[in-house]
């Protein structure tokens, strides 16, 4: 229900119903105030019925002699009474005539077959309703009218208290809309701020659960487009610097040598500026892979890499199983393995991989006896572009670039890096994967 009541959904129904029992109340109370309950007389036909029916009730009980006495004491504006042998019977019948009779005829019990009521086309309007009544040998003629008329439908309590309602309701769906459209308006005017603007500003993220989710996705889009930015600005800057070193060389030996070219050093140059390139476009590509993904053996490609690496005289061994079946992407895999193995070369003198299977985990552990990474740049290394070296004179080729495309094609496969200190000396990546019950099902593959 509290899950419920954070969606916009239900936000906008709890208003409307808090608003509804506010209004509510309120309406009662401004009733209550403008129209108080005050003794009133009671409405038609009750009046009349029960001056006829309390002179019905005395002259019943009373001798012929002493009913004049009576008759002449009930006489009023809008009532005469007389009794006759043969009254003259009007003959419309309207509603409140049948109102009174009905009236009538429900109090007056056993005498109410005797009971007539009509309503004559002549006379004052005090006395234009006729109810005659038997009275053993004489009948009671009773003229009376209608003085009170019919209370008004639209009274201005009504009416008012009718506005106030809608006012009410039309003020609390207002701030209601308002609540949830405000932080709409505010996620339009930073995105459009974004686009004049590529500055991280973050939204505050309030509201309603599905707009919370909008604003945490925007400022999440942010960081992603701004870090995007700044590492290819960064990249842009690292290989310009980087291959300024063997441009230069090439110009120099062109300069210097009229006819001896040294092709050797002028292939190793090319040969340097083509590794930049193709790290930095690595690096570019590996968000948008892609590969089809399909079963890869873990275990033989390790094996592989290993025979390739010792044959070139490095000195690498591998520990673990021979098949460890893994449903990825083989050349992502095998690129960020690659990275891994160079690197471990490239800083130490010798490497170890191990891998092992736990459960429905897979973890491998690539190991060399390098001088290892300061346990507050771990961190750092994996960030594009990074190197220890400040002056930049690392291993030819390098623009820092290997850890990062090594952790993006990890995580694009739901996997973690992790790097941790060998002791004495040395480093250790460790690469750790969910293993596949079976082949997913992807409708975009």
């Amino acid at each position: 229900m509290r899950r419920f009541f954070s969606t916009t959904l239900g936000q906008i129904l709890a208003i409307i119903a808090t608003s509804s029992a506010i209004t509510f109340a309120l309406f009662l109370a401004l009733l209550w105030e403008l129209n108080p309950i005050v003794s009133r007389e009671p409405p038609w036909p009750w009046p009349p019925a029960y001056r006829i029916v309390n002179l019905v009730d005395a002259l019943r009980t009373l001798p012929e002699r002493e009913r004049s006495l009576v008759i002449a004491g009930a006489q009023r504006p809008d009532l005469s009474v007389r009794l006759t042998q043969a009254p003259a019977l009007c003959g419309k019948l309207t509603t409140d005539t049948r109102d009174l009779e009905a009236v009538l005829r429900a109090q007056l019990g056993k005498d109410a077959a005797n009971v007539t009521v009509r309503s004559c086309a002549s006379g004052e309007p005090q006395r234009r309703i006729q109810a005659v009544i038997g009275l053993r040998d004489q009948t009671l003629d009773i003229r009376t009218g209608r003085t009170t008329p019919d209370p008004p439908v639209l009274t201005f309590q009504f009416v008012g208290a009718l506005l106030f309602l809608c006012v009410a309701l039309a003020a609390m769906s207002a701030w209601a809309v308002w609540r949830v459209i405000w932080p709409l308006r505010r996620l339009s005017e930073q995105a459009d701020a974004f686009g004049r603007s590529i500055a991280i500003s973050p939204i505050e993220e309030e509201g309603p659960v599905e707009i919370r989710r909008v604003a945490r996705a925007f400022n999440l889009m942010q960081e992603r487009v701004t870090r995007s930015l700044q590492d290819r600005t960064r990249m842009l800057a690292a290989i310009s610097h980087d291959l300024r070193t063997p441009l230069t060389r090439m110009r120099l030996q062109l300069d210097t040598s009229s006819t001896d070219i040294a092709r050797g050093k002028l292939l190793r140059d090319v040969g340097l500026m083509q590794s930049m390139v193709s790290s930095a476009l690595a690096f570019l590509s590996g968000g948008s892979d892609q590969e089809r993904r399909e079963w890869l053996d873990l275990g033989a490609l390790l094996s592989t890499l290993c025979d390739e690496y010792e044959e070139r005289g490095a000195v690498i061994s591998y520990e673990g199983p021979e098949q460890i079946r893994f449903f990825c992407r083989p050349n992502a895999i095998t690129r960020a393995l690659t990275n891994l193995v160079e690197n471990g070369i490239d800083f130490g003198s010798s490497v170890v991989i191990t891998a092992s299977t736990k459960g429905d985990r897979i973890r491998i552990d690539v190991a060399d006896d390098g001088p290892g990474i300061p346990n507050d740049k771990l961190r750092d290394v994996l960030e594009p572009f990074v190197r220890l070296d400040p002056a930049r004179s690392g291993r030819p080729g390098s623009v820092g670039l290997g850890l990062s495309i090594v952790k993006e094609i990890v995580e694009a496969h739901g996997g973690t890096l992790e790097l941790i200190q060998r002791q004495p000396t040395g480093l250790v990546v460790r690469v750790t994967f969910r293993i596949e019950s079976e082949e997913p099902v992807s409708p975009f593959e």
